[in-house]
């Protein structure tokens, strides 16, 4: 016997309201399957999840295409190229003697590895950057002799420029959290309507049997599923 199930996805919850109430707006005649009551209040919550759902994707959209322009890809390409060179020179200094293997851990790398920090990400690259730019100033204050070609001033330069673009993406990933967490706080509630908008249209079609009952809820939202190997049957 098929069996109904929740949307469990924002769209598939927007079109099974969306249909609900649609069937009940372009319906020639009266038929009392949501009372009033019911059908204004799925209506408001409708419009309120949809709007939300809306915003949630403008933000999502915008976070996605900013993070993969071209000036924030050629500005992150930028800073992960200096400060790897920076960190590959300094590590080749350390390998002929010139640094102390211990000096490091001024830049927050293992003393007894000379291998890059990870850089896959954005936020590693700002990390690996900070460390660079800290590590350098303190083991310069401190006698060392810098390192050339790159500079650290070199790195510092290409840092700012990204991160001057990593900050705004951190504000549109903000955006996006806060948007998403106002779609989660009102999924339960559009559930909860969801269940009582469905309770009501098969209470409507109770008389009916079989396939015809379901296809007559179908037309308003209702979803309905076949166990496995029901549907062969």
């Amino acid at each position: 016997m098929p069996y109904r199930r929740l949307p469990n996805t924002d769209k598939a919850r927007i079109r099974s309201l969306e249909a609900a109430i649609g069937k009940m707006r372009n319906s020639d005649y009266y038929a009392p399957v949501l009372s009033p009551e019911l059908f204004n209040k799925a209506e408001k919550k409708l419009i309120q999840f949809r709007d939300a759902a809306d915003r949630y994707t403008k933000a999502l959209d915008t976070q996605v295409s900013y993070s993969k322009s071209d000036a924030y890809q050629t500005r992150l390409k930028n800073a992960r190229m200096y400060v790897s060179h920076f960190i590959t020179v300094f590590n080749l200094c350390v390998k002929r003697g010139e640094i102390k293997a211990q000096d490091r851990l001024f830049y927050a790398l293992p003393e007894d590895m000379g291998e890059l920090p990870d850089l896959s990400s954005d936020i590693s690259v700002i990390r690996a950057c900070e460390n660079a730019i800290k590590g350098e100033r303190t083991r310069t204050s401190r006698g060392g002799i810098p390192i050339y070609n790159p500079t650290i001033a070199k790195v510092n330069v290409h840092y700012d420029l990204f991160k001057e673009l990593y900050d705004k993406q951190c504000q549109l990933r903000q955006l996006t959290e806060e948007s998403l967490t106002v779609v989660s706080l009102m999924r339960p509630q559009i559930d909860e309507v969801i269940l009582e908008v469905w309770n009501s249209i098969e209470d409507y079609f109770s008389d009916l049997e079989g396939k015809k009952k379901m296809d007559a809820c179908r037309e308003y939202g209702l979803i309905y599923y076949y166990r496995t190997g029901e549907k062969a049957d």
